[in-house]
């Protein structure tokens, strides 16, 4: 097997645990990447057939939430979450 087939076959929960090391990168240092990175793992979950229905559903909720947040922060400089921008000024 290849690196590439090896990255595409991971569990779910596998993948559920990258999203969260990437998602508190991301929450504790605002960078994009993170957030993008979480997104895309959490978007795998999200319409993988072998994971639970609601892990799923949970996964998707974060996409939506990561894509609109950085959608009102796109530049490297803005606060990642809303909530987070005082604590950052």
């Amino acid at each position: 097997m290849d690196h590439l087939t090896l990255h595409h076959d991971q569990p779910p929960a596998r993948m559920v645990a990258g999203a969260l090391a990437h998602l508190a990168r991301h929450m504790e240092t605002g960078c994009p990447r993170a957030a993008h990175l979480a997104a895309m793992l959490l978007e795998r979950v999200a319409t993988d057939p072998e994971a639970d229905a609601h892990l799923r559903e949970h996964a998707r909720e974060l996409v939506d939430i990561l894509e609109r947040d950085t959608a009102l922060a796109p530049s490297m400089e803005a606060a990642p979450f809303p909530h987070f921008a005082a604590a950052l000024t």
